[in-house]
C-alpha cells in the first residue's frame, strides 16, 4: 500500500552512500592484491570473504571478515568491506560503526567514505566528528565545497553546534497513553477549542494507516478510537486536517478506485456526530501523482498540501489552492522562498492564517527533517526560520501542530534503529516566546429560533470593521445549532448570524487573546413589531456622520431588505441621557436619517423605510454607567409591515 507519510527515515545522503558502494567494491578489486596487513591468515580470511561476498553469502562473508579484523586491528580493507556489506543489508548503524573503524586505521582513506561518513555522523548528532570527516574530505577535493549538498551540510554543522551550545530550556513530554496507545501515531490536527485531537495511527501487526480521534474532557484525553467507519477502510487513510469547528475534514486516502493518483485528498463533513461519505476533491486539486498532508486555513478558504507533481523545486513540495465561489482553483506551488531542492512536508497553517509551520531537510538544521516557521505578510512569505534545539534534533521532527492560543505545540517524535522506526509518539511542549506566532481567539455558541427554541442552521460571518474584509465564515450545525468563530486578536470585529426568513443578529467585539463567553443566538422570525439593533453602526462623537466602520452594517441591512422584499422598516435613533432633551432628540433623528439615506443610496425604495429619533426616552438599561449608556446609544430596525 502507498504510504501517506513521507519516508522520512531514508535521507538522500543515505541513498547516495548505497550508490557509492559500487565504487568502493570496484576499488577493492583493484587493490585486492595489496593489503594494509602483513598477517597472512587475515589476508586468507579476507580472500575467502570476498568470494562469499560475490556469491551474496553475506553472513559467511561477515564472519570471515570479523575474524580477519580480530587478527589485525589495523586491517582497514576488512573494516571497509564489513561497512559496505552492512550498508547493503540496510544495517546503517553497523555500517557507520565499521566505516568509523576503517577511518581510524586507514592512513589514506577512500574519499567517498569520508564524504558519506560526514553525512552519517551528522544524522546521528555527532556534529564534531561530522566536521572532522568533512574537513579531511574537502582538504583533498576542495572543488567539492561548492556542491549544494556539501554547502547545506557545512551550514547545518555551524547551525547545529550553535544550537546545542546554547539550548532553549524547553521540556518536551509525551501525551498520555490514551493518545499514544498504538505502535505509531503521528500527523496530529486539532480543533480551535483544543478539545478534539485527530491523528493518524499505524499498528505494527497490520500495515494499515487509519484516522483516530481523542476528546478532552475535564483536562483529560479519552481513549483514541476510529474517527468513523465511513472514513477508515482496509486501505490507508490518514494525514488529515479539520476545520476550526471540527465539522469539515480533508484527509489522504491511497489506492482507492476513485483516486486519480497513488494518494489523493478527500473531503467529509460532520453533521451532529456523523461524518458523511468521503468525496474525492477532484481533478482541480488531485493529480496522477502523490497528494497528501493537507492543512486547511481557519477561514476554510485556503488548502495547503504536499505533492511530488511536476513543476516543483525538489522531490516533495508544498502547494496550495484557494476556494473561489465555492470551488477549489488550480493549485499553485508555494514558491522558492519555502520549497527547496530537497523535501518540504507536513504543512500546518496556524489559526491566525499567517504562520505556516512545516518540515524540511533542505535548510540548515539539526539533521534529518527539522521544523520551520514562515510568516505571511500580505502576499509574500518570510524566510523560513528553524525552530531550534531541543524542538529539533538529529532525528526527524515532522507535523507540528500549534494551539490556537499559540501556547502549546504538538508533533510526533520517532525512535529509529537501522532505518526502522521503532515507535512514534505524539509529544507536546510550551511554545517559547521567541517563536510564538500571533494568537487567535474564538467564540463558540448555539443558534436557535426565538419562538420554538429549536436549533437552526445559520450563516456565521466575522468582519474586520476597519477593512470590511470577511475574516471567517461558516454555518452552524443543522442538528445542534452549534458554531465556532475563529477570531484574530487585537482587531475590532463585527459578527453576523443570518438565516433567510429571520432577522439577523449582529454584535461587535475586540478580542484579547482569551476565549470569549459562549453565545446563545436567538433569531426572530420576520414579524411586525420585531426589531434588531444595528450594533455595528458608528458615528463620530456628538455627530450624525457615519464612521467608515459602519459600511459592513449598512451592507448587511441592505441585503436583508433585498432578500425580504415584503418587509418595511422603521429606523429608530436613540441616545443616552447626556445632553439636553431637545439636543438628544435632534441628534437621534439626524443619525436615523443618515442611516436611512445610506440605505436608500444602495437602491432600496424610499417607500419601504421611515426614520424617527427618540432621544433618551427609550433606554434599554438605566443610564447609570458608561457601559449602560453605550448600549442605549443605538440605531434600531423595527418591522413595520411584513406581507407574506
Amino acid at each position: 500500500m502507498e504510504d501517506i507519510t513521507p519516508n522520512t527515515q531514508i535521507h538522500p545522503n543515505s541513498l547516495r552512500l548505497i550508490f557509492s558502494l559500487f565504487l568502493l567494491i570496484t576499488s577493492f578489486l583493484v587493490f585486492s592484491q595489496k593489503f594494509s596487513t602483513s598477517n597472512k591468515k587475515a589476508i586468507k580470511l579476507y580472500e575467502k570473504a570476498d568470494k562469499k561476498y560475490k556469491e551474496r553469502d553475506f553472513q559467511t562473508a561477515m564472519l570471515l571478515l570479523e575474524k580477519g579484523g580480530e587478527l589485525d586491528h589495523t586491517f582497514s580493507e576488512a573494516f571497509i568491506r564489513m561497512g559496505s556489506i552492512y550498508n547493503t543489508l540496510g544495517q546503517i548503524d553497523s555500517a557507520y560503526s565499521k566505516f568509523g573503524q576503517y577511518l581510524k586505521v586507514s592512513s589514506n582513506p577512500v574519499l567517498s567514505v569520508l564524504e558519506k561518513m560526514a553525512f552519517m555522523a551528522f544524522d546521528r548528532g555527532d556534529y564534531n566528528r561530522s566536521i572532522d570527516y568533512l574537513e579531511k574530505f574537502l582538504k583533498s577535493v576542495p572543488e567539492k565545497r561548492i556542491e549544494r549538498e556539501i554547502q547545506l551540510l557545512l551550514k547545518s554543522q555551524d547551525f547545529a553546534l550553535s544550537q546545542v551550545n546554547n539550548p532553549d530550556t524547553i521540556k518536551i513530554v509525551e501525551l498520555p497513553i490514551e493518545v499514544n496507545s498504538f505502535g505509531l501515531q503521528y500527523l496530529p490536527t486539532m480543533t480551535v477549542d483544543q478539545e478534539t485531537l485527530i491523528y493518524t495511527k499505524r499498528d505494527f501487526a497490520a500495515d494499515d494507516e487509519d484516522i483516530v480521534v481523542s476528546h478532552k474532557s475535564d483536562g483529560k484525553w479519552s481513549k483514541a478510537a476510529s474517527v468513523s467507519p465511513k472514513i477508515n477502510t482496509p486501505l490507508n487513510e490518514g494525514a488529515s486536517t479539520v476545520s476550526a469547528d471540527g465539522r469539515i475534514m480533508i484527509f489522504t486516502a491511497c489506492d482507492r478506485r476513485d483516486s486519480f493518483g497513488s494518494c489523493d485528498l478527500f473531503i467529509t463533513r460532520k453533521t451532529g456526530n456523523n461524518w458523511s461519505k468521503p468525496e474525492n476533491l477532484g481533478k482541480a486539486v488531485n493529480s496522477k501523482y502523490w497528494e497528501s498532508q493537507p492543512s486547511l486555513s481557519a477561514d476554510g478558504k485556503t488548502l495547503y498540501f504536499v505533492s511530488n507533481r511536476p513543476g516543483g523545486y525538489g522531490g516533495r513540495d508544498i502547494w496550495f489552492t484557494e476556494k473561489k465561489e465555492g470551488q477549489w482553483d488550480k493549485p499553485k506551488n508555494l514558491g522558492s522562498v519555502i520549497n527547496t531542492f530537497k523535501d518540504e512536508t507536513t504543512p500546518f497553517i496556524h489559526f491566525n492564517g499567517e504562520s505556516l509551520f512545516f518540515s524540511s531537510d533542505g535548510y540548515p538544521g539539526m539533521g534529518g527533517f527539522d521544523l520551520f516557521q514562515t510568516v505571511k505578510k500580505e502576499t509574500s512569505w518570510s524566510q523560513p526560520a528553524n525552530l531550534g534545539y531541543p524542538i529539533n534534533s538529529f532525528r526527524d521532527e515532522v507535523a507540528l501542530l500549534v494551539s490556537s492560543d499559540a501556547t502549546k505545540g504538538l508533533f510526533a517524535r520517532e525512535r529509529q534503529k537501522e532505518r526502522e522506526i521503532l515507535d512514534s509518539k505524539i509529544v507536546s511542549f510550551t511554545i517559547p516566546a521567541s517563536i510564538q506566532p500571533a494568537k487567535s481567539s474564538y467564540i463558540k455558541g448555539i443558534v436557535i429560533s426565538e419562538k420554538e427554541k429549536s436549533p437552526l442552521k445559520a450563516s456565521i460571518q466575522v468582519y474586520d470593521l476597519h477593512s470590511a474584509e470577511v475574516l471567517y465564515e461558516n454555518n452552524s450545525d443543522s442538528l445542534t445549532g452549534e458554531f465556532y468563530m475563529v477570531l484574530p486578536v487585537n482587531k475590532q470585529l463585527g459578527g453576523y448570524v443570518k438565516k433567510k426568513g429571520y432577522l439577523y443578529k449582529d454584535f461587535s467585539f475586540t478580542t484579547d487573546n482569551k476565549e470569549l463567553d459562549s453565545l446563545i443566538i436567538q433569531l426572530s422570525s420576520v414579524e411586525a413589531g420585531k426589531s434588531l439593533i444595528l450594533r455595528n453602526i458608528y458615528f463620530e462623537t456628538n455627530s450624525y456622520s457615519l464612521d467608515k466602520k459602519s459600511k459592513v452594517e449598512i451592507e448587511n441591512a441592505v441585503s436583508l431588505l433585498k432578500e425580504n422584499p415584503n418587509i418595511n422598516f422603521m429606523i429608530e435613533g436613540h441616545t443616552d441621557d447626556i445632553g439636553g432633551t431637545a439636543y438628544n432628540l435632534d441628534l437621534s433623528e439626524k443619525r436615523a436619517e443618515e442611516v436611512y439615506r445610506n440605505i436608500i443610496n444602495k437602491g432600496i425604495s424610499e417607500s419601504r423605510l421611515k426614520y424617527e429619533g427618540f432621544g433618551a426616552s427609550s433606554p434599554i438599561f438605566p443610564n447609570n454607567s458608561e457601559i449602560n449608556r453605550k448600549f442605549n446609544r443605538r440605531i434600531e430596525f423595527r418591522v413595520m409591515q411584513a406581507k407574506h
